[in-house]
């Protein structure tokens, strides 16, 4: 039971999640609670077979709602559809056939407004929660000029255990619902000061890093200008400009490098949908020509029909043409495989090669700062940045020496920055 537990609270309820994400699981959790024991409550309190009916009906759609939103990753959509049907239609029937004013409807009515303002946004957000008050009130004001269009409970007692459930089961979940913003209010300032932290400690790897080839290039032309003062020998003076001009080349990289993760800081505010399977496939074979100049086959097993991720287009085409140039750099004569996979509430890259592989004493530092066997040793790192940071996912990597790499990364579906997908 236990395990169960823990495993329904991973799907549902990871802190990695967004906010108005877990606040709609719990919301289609407690649906489906609700539902089950509003429709006992009504069986014993004798309201109606159709009120019971109502009820089983509304866990079962908390129900469906749930697994198609996790399913699906169409969150936008779910939350718009669970205000306008649940907020505008169901709370108000429950409402008139539940003892209206007198029952406990009205603790859920403030309930609505307060989820709607969590999950909704923009002008969205403020034209239904207007609507919601505005129709709220209306219909106090119709159950108490027309009170024969309420359904009242069969004695006061019954009235008052349908206002203690309302207060208490309405209170709990909006408590639980500020539990979680305060947890994950608490993960992001932690994740604030790491990338603060990061973000000296790279300025200090890039001040290191950078000295290096400049002075090496500020060595070789000077010698390059001793030679032409000096010496016809064109051959070594060739030599020294070219060794120059690659040191020149490796900067280039490492100052476009610390763009890309001085971008991070920035980067969550262009996340949108993603069809990922499809940005994975082109730039995948974008490679193809160079892998089978080097005699490598690519092989890329990439499905249709999976469902579209929330992230950022730039940043998830610069993990995979770091991993996939990793792979042709250390690759010879062998194959390079690129899959996904949905796997969870998230999609499973996987980038395997038959190359060299990695030295077992540099493996665990791979994904750290300027720690590379060649080239810059940043790849790797803003490929960890992009991914768990910035989207928060997964990535891992495994080699053997002479036997390849295997890197894995998981993006999930929607993140901490979702956005409203257009048209839903």
């Amino acid at each position: 039971m236990k395990k169960l537990l823990s495993r329904f609270t991973g799907k549902y309820f990871d802190p990695g999640l967004d906010l108005r994400v877990q606040a709609f699981n719990l919301l289609a959790c407690g649906g489906i609670a609700a539902g089950a024991v509003a429709a006992l409550s009504a069986v014993l309190t004798g309201v109606g077979v159709f009120n019971v009916a109502l009820n089983l009906a509304a866990s079962a759609t908390a129900f469906i709602l749930l697994h198609f939103a996790r399913r699906t990753g169409r969150y936008g959509f779910c939350f718009l559809f669970t205000v306008v049907a649940v907020f505008y239609i169901a709370f108000p029937f429950l409402f008139f056939t539940s003892g209206g004013y007198r029952g406990g409807m009205p603790c859920w009515f403030m309930f609505a407004v307060v989820f709607t303002a969590l999950m909704l946004e923009g002008a969205v957000r403020a034209v239904c929660i207007v609507g919601e008050l505005v129709f709220y009130a209306v219909c106090c004001f119709i159950a108490y000029y027309y009170p024969e269009t309420v359904t009242p409970f069969p004695s006061e007692l019954d009235a008052l255990a349908d206002i203690f459930v309302g207060i208490f089961a309405a209170g709990l979940i909006l408590l639980t619902v500020v539990l979680l913003y305060i947890r994950i209010y608490n993960n992001r300032q932690e994740r604030l000061l790491e990338l603060d932290k990061l973000k000296t400690e790279f300025y200090q790897d890039m001040h290191h890093e950078m000295k290096t080839p400049l002075t090496v290039i500020s060595s070789d032309i000077q010698t390059a200008d001793d030679m032409m003062d000096f010496s016809m020998d064109k051959d070594y003076i060739r030599e020294k400009l070219e060794h120059a001009q690659e040191e020149i080349i490796r900067l280039a990289r490492m100052v476009e490098n610390s763009l890309d993760l001085a971008s991070a800081q920035v980067g969550k505010s262009h996340m949108e949908p993603i069809d990922f399977a499809a940005l994975l496939r082109t730039n995948a074979e974008a490679f193809r020509p160079l892998l089978e100049k080097n005699g490598n086959i690519l092989s890329v097993n990439v499905p249709d029909g999976l469902p579209k991720l929330t992230g950022s287009r730039d940043m998830l085409v610069q993990v995979i043409y770091n991993i996939i140039e990793n792979a042709a750099k250390y690759t010879r004569n062998g194959e390079i495989a690129v899959s996904l996979k949905r796997t969870g509430c998230g999609l499973e890259t996987v980038i395997r090669d038959t190359g060299e592989g990695i030295a077992p004493e540099l493996l665990p530092r791979v994904w750290e700062r300027g720690v590379a066997s060649r080239g810059t040793g940043y790849g790797l790192s803003i490929c960890k940045t992009f991914v768990e940071e910035m989207h928060g996912g997964h990535i891992r990597i495994e080699s053997e020496p002479g036997k390849g790499t295997v890197v894995t990364f998981t993006l999930p579906l929607y993140n901490g920055e979702l956005r409203m997908e257009s048209g839903e």
